[in-house]
C-alpha cells in the first residue's frame, strides 16, 4: 500500500519522523539539537538555559602560613616518657613508637 510520501522526487528518499513515526520525504524533516530528524510540527529549539555557564570558582585561600605559631613562638611538641609508648590511652601524636608497650624503657 502506498502512502503520501510514496512518490518519486529526484535526490530525495523516504524517511520516518523520530517522534511520531510518520513517513515523509527526507527533505521535509528537520534535524533537532539531539541529532534526530523530526517533522516540522515536532521540531523544538534547544532551551536557552542549556547555554548558561556559571562563573569559575576559585577555592584557594588568599594566603597561607607554614608553621603553627603560639604566643611565645613556634609550637614545640614535648614528648613525655608515657607519650612515646604505643598504648592508646598514653600515646601522644608524633611521639609514639610502634611496637613499644612499656613506658619505662625510655630514660
Amino acid at each position: 500500500m502506498k502512502g503520501e510520501a510514496d512518490y518519486f522526487l529526484p535526490g530525495s528518499w523516504n524517511a520516518v519522523c523520530y517522534r511520531c513515526g510518520a513517513k515523509r520525504k527526507a527533505g521535509e524533516l528537520k534535524r533537532q539539537w539531539q541529532g534526530y530528524y523530526v517533522c516540522p510540527e515536532h521540531w523544538e529549539p534547544r532551551h536557552p538555559q542549556d547555554f548558561v555557564r556559571s562563573a569559575p570558582d576559585n577555592p584557594s585561600v588568599p594566603w597561607a602560613q607554614d608553621e603553627q605559631w603560639t604566643f611565645g613562638g613556634p609550637a614545640v611538641l614535648l614528648c613525655t616518657v608515657p607519650g612515646k609508648s604505643a598504648i592508646p590511652s598514653l600515646m601522644m601524636p608524633g611521639c609514639s613508637t610502634p611496637g613499644v608497650t612499656k613506658t619505662d624503657i625510655y630514660v
